[in-house]
C-alpha cells in the first residue's frame, strides 16, 4: 500500500494549532476508546436494541430454514434462502424460476412442518432473486 507524500499530512503543531484556536487548550477526550477494542457484528448488534430486533429475525428466519431443509430435495438444500419475517408469512428466496415452481409444490408440507415445530406460519412466499 503506497504512503502520501510526507508534505500532505497534517502535522500534530498544526492540528494543535487549529484546535487552539478554536479555543481549546488541549486535545479535546473523547468517551469512547476503540482503538485496540474489537468486536464482532453480533457484540455490535446485540448492543443495539433496534438492530438487536432485526438480528433475532434474522436467526427465527435461519432457524425456519434449518427446520424445513430435510424437507427439501438435497440438489435444493444449498440454493434456498431465508428471506423477511412478516407475522404469520415467512419468504423463501431461491435463484431461478424453475426452482421457484418446484418449490412451490411443497408449501402446504413446509407450513404444516413449521406449525408441528412451534411455528404459527400460516403462508410461505417463494421469491426469485438475480444473482
Amino acid at each position: 500500500m503506497r504512503q502520501p507524500p510526507q508534505d500532505t499530512l497534517p502535522k500534530r503543531a498544526d492540528s494543535l494549532a487549529a484546535l487552539r484556536d478554536l479555543g481549546y487548550n488541549a486535545v479535546p477526550k473523547s468517551n469512547l476508546v476503540i482503538r485496540g477494542k474489537s468486536q464482532s457484528v453480533t457484540q455490535i448488534l446485540d448492543g443495539a436494541t433496534s438492530l438487536s430486533q432485526l438480528q433475532a429475525l434474522a436467526r427465527e428466519g435461519q432457524n425456519r430454514l434449518q427446520a424445513i431443509l430435510p424437507l427439501l430435495p438435497v440438489s435444493m438444500r444449498s440454493l434456498v434462502q431465508s428471506g423477511g419475517i412478516d407475522g404469520e408469512a415467512w419468504c423463501i428466496l431461491v435463484p431461478n424460476s424453475a426452482m421457484a415452481a418446484k418449490l412451490r409444490q411443497f408449501l402446504p408440507s413446509l407450513c404444516a412442518h413449521l406449525r408441528t415445530k412451534g411455528w404459527n406460519v400460516q403462508t410461505i412466499t417463494v421469491k426469485v432473486i438475480n444473482s
